[in-house]
């Protein structure tokens, strides 16, 4: 047996790795170049493996743009979530609770704002049908992780006596007001006036939900129907 033999079979990569290294190449492509100039060969390149490989272990470029995006935030909600299941929930620290939720998900949308900027535009102006069906999976898949969320808030709620939560709304307007912050910066932060500091816009954006969620008054009648 040769030595560079023995070499290459030491170093042969499983499909795991291989799909990591891929889904690694394209993350920094897509968030660095965006998904139109990002070429599959770019992406095999930067993995180091042959551009056919990416299409045995994914069936298009659009799929890769998918699975790269949902990922990270699939695995950081399941890790946030699964965090906060092992606390007991009256003693859990609320504000540790969602300071870390707030500053895990404002960094994963600084980092991947031009990505979701791009699914944005599929979804309003269409064009690229690949793309516009990836932002319709993305969409459902953001569903879930609502699901997930409420799912834990409500728990917490309970426990702390919050009867007067509206989980889908709350979860709805903390996701909703980190994804502004960061990708209508421009909009609410205009040229010319001083923009905060991202550590002084997670801070604030902590206190407002939590206050929001943990101080509020008794409503008029509990018999209230919500629309």
């Amino acid at each position: 047996m040769s030595t560079s033999g023995a070499a290459a079979r030491r170093t042969r990569r499983s499909p795991d790795e291989v799909r990591a290294l891929v889904l690694r190449a394209a993350h920094d492509l897509f968030t660095s170049q965006g998904y139109q100039a990002t070429r599959t060969r770019q992406i095999a390149e930067r993995a180091q493996v042959a551009e056919p490989v990416i299409f045995r272990h994914f069936g298009s470029k659009a799929e890769i743009f998918e699975i790269s995006l949902l990922t990270p935030f699939t695995e950081f909600a399941n890790a946030w979530a699964a965090s906060w299941e092992e606390d007991p929930l009256e003693s859990a620290d609320e504000y540790e609770m969602t300071r870390t939720f707030v500053e895990g998900f404002y960094k994963l949308t600084v980092e991947h704002q031009e990505v979701l900027r791009t699914l944005m535009s599929a979804r309003a102006a269409g064009g690229d049908d690949a793309l516009v069906e990836v932002a319709n999976r993305v969409v459902e898949q953001l569903g879930a992780l609502l699901t997930l969320i409420r799912s834990l808030l409500e728990k917490h709620a309970a426990a702390r006596g919050w009867g007067t939560l509206d989980s889908p709304v709350t979860v709805a307007v903390a996701l909703g007001s980190i994804l502004s912050v960061v990708l209508f910066d421009d909009w609410i932060f205009p040229a010319g006036q001083p923009r905060p500091g991202r550590a002084r816009e997670i801070e604030e954006l902590t206190q407002m939900l939590l206050r929001g969620v943990a101080h509020r008054p008794a409503p008029a009648s509990r018999s209230t129907q919500r629309p």
